[in-house]
């Protein structure tokens, strides 16, 4: 199915907890604050459902995300009722604490690969960022989950004035495991973060004059990756970019069981938690959702949306 804006819905973003065992100061928490309502907790087998439905209207990736997913102790399970046919990809999002200890079990209920937020290997640094954070651990984790297949495995690196330093040490890393880097663009919600913003724009120009191959992907937001030297890196820039709105092909559930039509709103959340445990069919729900797509930043002149 495609929305208004003829853009196809691909991919469904579930996030299964708004808690985290890290402190970032620049989380945004997907949204929501941490006040938790223990009556909507989404248990495994209404993932499950939800998923399900989810791929009559296009949805082939399934990324799973927090705050942190693998604090839930039935994170393996919630993957194991994730899984269906028509889902090619089921994928994970984590801050790698926990990885070495989870990685083998995640990849028998399931998960296909994962993706981990590290922004400097720095332990000093590190911990400043994350306030309660072990790199080490991060490190091994990533060794870990590549050790037991759930790749291609992408690092996550949050590009700030505070870390952007770091980047070349970072893209070494990558190299020697194996990973895929992607270089991620902070957006900063509120004044006090404005001092961290880096224009990733001069890195990425760097980066395309040493590429030894460049590809477009169509239905990842038409963000290019970079082959510099045996290492694949992408640039996300999701800032008033009308590229990143244009492509966008993602549907999100919070953790509180609302379809989220977009990342950078919460003004036109969709209740499927109710409408599930009431027995009703959820295929309008989606499609409510789906209908409220919009473009979050408006398109240039060149492009067909306004």
């Amino acid at each position: 199915m495609k929305d208004r804006y003829g853009r196809e819905i691909r991919s469904f973003r579930i996030s299964v907890t708004n808690k985290c065992n890290l402190k970032c100061f620049y989380c945004h928490r997907e949204g929501h604050n941490l006040e938790g309502n223990y009556n909507r907790y989404i248990k495994p087998e209404e993932f499950g459902v939800i998923v399900k439905t989810s791929t009559k209207f296009g949805v082939r990736k399934v990324k799973i995300s927090g705050g942190e997913p693998l604090i839930r102790n039935d994170i393996c399970e919630i993957i194991e009722n994730v899984k269906d046919k028509k889902i090619k990809e089921i994928s994970l999002t984590t801050n790698g604490i926990f990885l070495k200890k989870y990685a083998e079990k995640l990849k028998d209920a399931g998960l296909n690969r994962v993706n981990v937020s590290l922004d400097t290997l720095n332990p000093k640094l590190y911990k400043e960022i994350t306030k309660f954070g072990n790199v080490e651990k991060v490190i091994n984790g990533i060794k870990k989950a590549i050790n037991v297949g759930l790749t291609p495995l992408k690092v996550n690196f949050l590009a700030m004035t505070i870390n952007i330093k770091d980047l070349p040490n970072i893209m070494e890393f990558c190299r020697d495991v194996g990973a895929i880097l992607q270089v991620i663009e902070f957006i900063p919600l509120n004044k006090e973060l404005k001092k961290y913003y880096y224009d990733i724009s001069t890195i990425e120009n760097e980066i395309k004059e040493k590429s030894d191959k460049v590809i477009a992907r169509k239905f990842m937001h038409n963000r290019k990756k970079y082959i510099v030297d045996n290492l694949e890196i992408e640039f996300v820039r999701p800032m008033d970019n009308s590229e990143f709105c244009m492509h966008c092909t993602r549907i999100r559930l919070t953790h509180d069981g609302y379809l989220k039509p977009c990342l950078l709103r919460d003004d036109n959340l969709v209740d499927i938690l109710t409408p599930l445990r009431n027995g009703e069919n959820l295929e309008p729900y989606f499609i409510e959702c789906i209908n409220r797509r919009e473009p979050y930043f408006k398109f240039n002149k060149l492009n067909k949306l306004k």
